[in-house]
């Protein structure tokens, strides 16, 4: 096969488009991930069954630190360099906000691979500023935004108490007071920063969380009435931040630079009034492609890190400069763009429901009921040319199908096996229909419903929420048997026993589709990969069905390319579900042996079988809440 249709090439493309450097297909037609885009790669399959065999079971959500350090540094050397050329005469630092993904570990990581840079940490409510209050950041900056009450104010502030540069971030008018009269009681020399609500909105799935509508942020006049505040109370010094946000996951260039203008101008107006105003925080919205199109769709980008970094720089920097003003230090919250990349979920597929295949030769029908044999003579007859007239006649016999059932006495075995001849020339006429120069649009919605489901050992709404809820696209592949071409073409079904519970939707090398190629099963486990689900999917993730969080396992790839485990968290169990929802193991445990002493006095159970059922009680307590295939 010529190499430029081969399935491992085609694939190697599409993976290209979305994966960002860190993934690709090896000889064997497994998933490699490159942490460092570069060097180093580890088999991704052969991590999986190597955990199998240790007793991690899917679904696993393997996090990539080596990806988190390598996105870090990305797009630090992206604004190094635009700094560079552009000779602006500041730095840049970037601040992670804990909203993205708080989980200790990744925080841990993005926090340690960040030291060189000096990243910052931004928290949006008290539970977040107590996560990280106690970590050892003393150049690192502590960006506190949110709504606030005083207590949160108060922690705020006696961070600077113990080395650490918290910076709270005024969102609401009322929160400058409070700052201002808590800071004079404990004695403490705030720095605050102001939040501006843009008049011009971002753009894509997020783009109403910015503009003059925003929820948060001050309009014009709440800034002014600030500044007037602080000069009451001669601490104009206290104001070191300008911040505005234009929504997460920004998917068009052009919305980043319109909002930048404004801001720009902003931050200068505010500088001649204090000139203590050193940080410009640009906030979120750097996006994330995860369809690959490289376009405005809402799940991609039509810009790079480095056109960002430069569009960042370039404006904020001449703003500065026509008003002869100093450049102050960039800041920018990119959560997504640093998380997205280093997490890949892992799950097994456990079954599938196939399409029925058009066969050569259909089966003699039971009995000669006409319609029986109508359905056998259009499934016989039917060719490229007259598909679209056999369509409506299988329609309308559909109908007469149930009808017939219903009112007329067909027999459950003729029903049974119209139901069947009815799907097997529905997918007659959607195969002939390809040969047609155009496909009737008819026969196109037919071919959307002949595929198979691939049901699979997770729940789209505890790991993948943002599939379920905003139609959020993520990439979805095997991760072996790449060799071979993948001929079936399938949606994927989640274990939760709710229709909303599935993907229907993928990203492909020509665009959005509405089904995967996956491989014929056999006799192996096959395992898919959904990959760029480090931002937000765990924190959102629900616990529908009562399935829990996953198993979690950190790896990087040491020096000799061979993987290393750096820490493994264990899904939640059962009883750890159940407490979610105020059940009580012991109090669980306690009413089923109730209810077997009462089977046993009626004589429903033996004393063996209420000992093996105690027993398989308890250790299904202590279980995965997943399937153990």
């Amino acid at each position: 096969m010529d190499k430029e249709k081969s399935p491992k090439h085609n694939t190697q493309v599409w993976i290209a488009n979305w994966g960002h450097g860190y993934f690709d297909i090896n000889e064997q037609g497994n998933v490699l991930v490159k942490p460092n885009r570069e060097g180093r790669s580890g088999d991704l399959y052969q991590l999986v069954q190597s955990l199998v065999q240790r007793g991690v079971e899917p679904p696993i959500l393997l996090r990539f630190d080596g990806i988190i350090r390598d996105r870090i540094k990305a797009i630090y050397a992206a604004f190094d360099k635009a700094i560079n050329d552009y000779g602006y005469k500041n730095r840049y630092q970037a601040a992670y906000p804990i909203k993205v993904n708080p989980q200790r570990h990744v925080v841990d990581m993005v926090h340690e691979c960040g030291r060189p840079g000096h990243i910052g940490l931004e928290v949006g409510s008290k539970p977040e500023l107590i996560a990280v209050l106690a970590y050892d950041s003393v150049d690192n900056l502590l960006l506190c935004n949110g709504y606030k009450d005083a207590e949160y104010i108060e922690l705020a502030l006696l961070a600077r108490k113990l080395g650490r540069r918290s910076i709270i971030i005024i969102e609401q008018l009322y929160e400058l007071k409070m700052v201002l009269d808590a800071a004079i009681r404990l004695n403490v020399e705030a720095e605050i920063g102001f939040r501006m609500k843009p008049y011009n909105k971002g753009s894509g799935r997020w783009g109403s969380s910015g503009g003059d509508l925003a929820k948060f942020g001050l309009s014009i006049h709440e800034i002014v009435a600030g500044l007037d505040q602080l000069k009451a109370y001669g601490k104009t010094h206290w104001l070191k931040l300008l911040h505005y946000h234009m929504g997460s996951q920004v998917p068009t260039i052009a919305t980043i630079k319109k909002v930048l203008n404004e801001a720009a101008r902003m931050f200068i107006e505010l500088a001649k009034e204090c000139p203590s105003l050193c940080f410009f925080d640009v906030g979120g919205g750097l996006g994330v492609d995860y369809d690959g199109s490289k376009s405005a769709n809402d799940s991609s980008m039509n810009y790079t890190i480095d056109e960002y970094a430069k569009d960042v720089v370039a404006a904020i920097g001449d703003a500065c400069d026509k008003a002869d003003m100093p450049h102050p230090v960039i800041l920018s919250e990119s959560g997504r763009a640093i998380a997205a990349h280093h997490s890949v979920l892992i799950t097994e597929v456990i079954d599938v429901s196939p399409t029925m295949d058009p066969l050569e030769n259909i089966e003699k029908p039971p009995t000669d009921h006409e319609i029986l044999e109508t359905l056998c003579y259009l499934y016989n007859e039917v060719t490229t040319l007259n598909c679209e007239e056999f369509l409506h006649d299988a329609i309308e016999l559909k109908e007469k199908i149930l009808n017939s059932f219903i009112y007329e006495g067909m027999s459950l075995i003729e029903r049974a096996y119209a139901e069947k001849v009815y799907k097997q020339l529905i997918s007659k006429i959607a195969h002939l229909a390809k040969n047609l120069d155009y496909v009737p649009e008819e026969i196109d919605a037919i071919d959307r419903t002949l595929l198979d489901v691939y049901f699979c050992n997770f729940s789209v709404f505890q790991s993948l929420p943002d599939a379920w809820a905003i139609g959020q696209i993520f990439p979805v592949m095997p991760i072996h048997r790449m060799k071979d071409e993948p001929k079936r073409r399938a949606i994927i079904a989640d274990l939760s026993c709710d229709s909303d519970g599935k993907i229907d939707c993928f990203s492909s090398r020509i665009g959005p589709k509405y089904f995967l190629r996956l491989h014929e099963p056999n006799q192996q486990p096959y395992y898919l990969g959904v990959f760029l689900v480090g931002a937000y999917q765990e924190i959102l993730g629900g616990m529908h069905n009562l399935f829990g969080d996953t198993n979690t396992v950190h790896v990087d790839v040491d020096e000799d390319g061979m993987w290393e485990v750096t820490h493994v968290v264990e899904g939640d169990t059962i009883s750890e579900v159940l407490d979610y929802v105020e059940y009580d193991a012991d109090a669980l445990n306690e009413r089923l042996r109730s209810t077997i002493e009462k089977s046993l006095r009626a004589g429903r159970l033996t004393n063996e079988e209420s000992a093996k059922l105690q027993k398989k009680f308890k250790q299904a307590l202590e279980s995965y809440t997943y399937l153990v295939v």
